[in-house]
């Protein structure tokens, strides 16, 4: 039998068995029977295999006390249940949650999927990085633009023109700019009615801010930021998807690719020394998905070339962009294949409502052997892959705050990673793009899945689940593993005596 056939056979197989778990007895009355489907339902759920401890079995009630009564008030009134709300509309309602007061106390581990020029606030970088000396902004191709320089004539791409002086002439100019920098508006609904209008404002908000961040010393300023704002959120590592950025100074010096990573890793470094709770990030790279085949060989050779001088720093590789726009991944699964033997995958795919077109790449995802796979929106559609995915012990990465603002899906209720849930796949929370929403951290994210995406009566397990799965499913290699569940352990029991106090 081929490989692959055995390991779909494996599948069906594992899959016949998970679905034959339930007891029921004929001998038995119409209530046992009830109360026995309900009971293996939640076993089958994400966490329901967990051994809870007697400390974890007391803030269990905690929780679900502060869960149900949140619950409660929705059913009574659908309009007051937070996570259904748009996320620019709920956000300042979700931090008064006694739900979300507890995930952020939460020690959640990893945050795994983030892209690295929309993970830190936009209120931080204008309130701490565009008050700076020799910063500039300018209007470029319909887009505003920030640049630090140290003689603005000596650029003649733009009429520049210095940041106090918008200020001078427009008070509320700092309001302007942060619409600049995020997707964030009071009538969401209104300004983007269709997800191919919020795909090409969001597309140009990465371009405000990006020449700002390439400056040397900002961008040493901005990985701290981003690596302070997961850990006062309780992450202890974090893996970043981004591009080489080319790191400039003030007298026009334009550094190579190496003094982007030198420079990034020295930061994290530093952040670990600073926070020794803190375990450390790693990068994946990212190619946009409309390049040619030709073009992305040639970037992969170079991120093969570079992860040999910084092997425990770079993770891998995937994809950016709009899947919709993008190329098929099939078109370049000669070029991955060959590149497989050096690099590890992370492909974002599936994330489309489409069926039968764009959620293809989630086949190709599964037999390139992505070690993750970021969003898998269209999975559930998908039996065959289910399996699969779940005999290969591929991890979700659900962003279900992305997913709504980015018209995916308006609900969190009806997200069909429920279904993943509810079979236990491995599944690790994310956040994506949290400065274009105007959140921080992973804990809008936990609240949202923890509230909308598990069943009334399922507590700690889950989150604890969530917490050691985004361990597990890291880059980190295996010792790694065992000393960040150690030390998560060692959070997790801290977080229990402050709950039960």
């Amino acid at each position: 039998m081929l490989p692959f056939l055995r390991l779909l056979f494996s599948a069906l197989l594992a899959a016949a068995i998970m679905f034959s778990v339930v007891n029921l007895s004929e001998s038995d009355d119409y209530l046992t029977q009830r109360i026995n489907i309900l009971n293996s339902d939640n076993t089958l759920f994400a966490g329901g295999k967990l051994n809870l401890s007697d400390k974890e079995l007391v803030v269990n009630e905690l929780i679900l006390k502060e869960k149900k009564a949140e619950l409660t008030e929705a059913h009574q009134n659908v309009s007051n249940f937070l996570p259904s709300r748009h996320f620019f509309q709920a956000r300042p309602d979700i931090e008064k949650s006694n739900v979300f007061s507890i995930i952020k106390k939460l020690p959640k581990g990893a945050s795994l999927h983030t892209h690295l020029t929309a993970a830190v606030s936009a209120d931080f970088m204008i309130e701490n990085i565009t008050y700076k000396e020799n910063i500039y902004g300018c209007f470029i191709n319909g887009i505003f633009k920030l640049r630090f320089l140290g003689n603005a004539d000596d650029d003649k791409t733009c009429d520049w023109k210095e940041l106090k002086k918008y200020r001078e002439e427009d008070p509320n100019f700092d309001q302007w700019l942060k619409k600049q920098m995020s997707l964030e508006v009071d009538n969401p609904l209104d300004v983007y009615p269709s997800i191919d209008v919020i795909w090409q404002r969001f597309k140009k908000i990465f371009s405000t801010a990006y020449d700002m961040v390439c400056y040397k010393p900002v961008f040493k300023e901005y990985i701290y930021q981003l690596l302070k704002e997961l850990y006062e959120d309780n992450v202890m590592y974090t893996e970043l998807r981004g591009t080489f950025m080319p790191l400039y100074d003030l007298n026009g010096t334009v550094y190579d690719t190496k003094e982007f990573f030198n420079v990034f890793i020295e930061t994290v470094e530093e952040f670990k020394q600073d926070h020794p709770r803190f375990l450390g990030a790693r990068y994946i790279h990212s190619i946009y998905r409309g390049v040619t085949p030709e073009v992305l060989k040639s970037g992969l050779d170079e991120l093969i070339t570079l992860k040999k001088l910084y092997p425990q720093f770079i993770a891998g590789f995937d994809f950016v962009g709009y899947e919709e726009e993008g190329r098929p991944i099939v078109e370049f699964h000669k070029v991955l294949l060959e590149a497989s033997e050096e690099l590890k995958f992370f492909f974002h795919a599936g994330e489309t409502n489409w069926y039968g077109s764009t959620d293809l790449n989630l086949i190709d995802a599964v037999l390139l052997n992505s070690s993750r796979i970021g969003h898998a929106f269209a999975l559930s559609r998908h039996p065959i892959l289910m399996h699969l995915v779940k005999a290969k012990d591929i991890a979700i990465e659900l962003c279900p705050i992305s997913n709504q603002v980015l018209m995916l899906n308006e609900d969190p209720r009806t997200h069909p990673a429920i279904s993943l849930l509810a079979k236990d796949f491995p599944v690790v929370i994310s956040n994506d793009d949290p400065s274009a929403w105007g959140a921080s951290g992973l804990s809008y994210d936990w609240y949202v899945a923890f509230l909308a995406m598990t069943p009334v009566d399922v507590g700690i397990e889950v989150l604890k689940k969530f917490a050691m799965d985004s361990i597990r499913y890291s880059a980190m290699n295996d010792d790694e593993k065992d000393t960040a569940l150690e030390k998560w352990s060692l959070d997790w029991q801290i977080f229990l005596e402050d709950m039960l106090k």
